[in-house]
């Protein structure tokens, strides 16, 4: 049989690694992650097949393995320590400024 059509029956509807776009050989070892059975989806998502060299975390490159936790971002693999710092920065940055100035004791007012 044809390579490619196990390669693409195995690894997805191109054949290639989500993160590289390398073609990935039929005997190769990937890591999967995402489609039908992917648990919180509300639409059914292609799987994003990777190289085992090439599961790792977009932000600061550390190799995930077997156990970890991760997310994935616009098709990126996230790392957890990585999700979290991101979720502060954007929450951060959407908070409106806090206004700075004494306490004291609140003040009657005048009826």
């Amino acid at each position: 049989m044809n390579v490619i059509y196990w390669s693409r029956r195995l690894f997805g509807s191109s054949g290639a690694c989500s993160a590289c776009g390398q073609t990935i050989p039929a005997s190769e070892f990937v890591m999967r992650c995402g489609g039908p059975g992917a648990q919180q989806q509300h639409q059914p998502q292609p799987p994003h097949v990777f190289h085992l060299k090439c599961f790792m975390c977009s932000k600061c490159l550390a190799p995930l393995v077997p156990g970890d936790r991760y997310y994935m971002l616009s098709g990126s693999l996230v790392c957890e320590q990585d999700w979290h710092k991101l979720l502060k920065s954007t929450a951060a940055a959407q908070q409106p400024p806090v206004r700075k100035g004494k306490v004291g004791r609140p003040r009657r007012s005048r009826d």
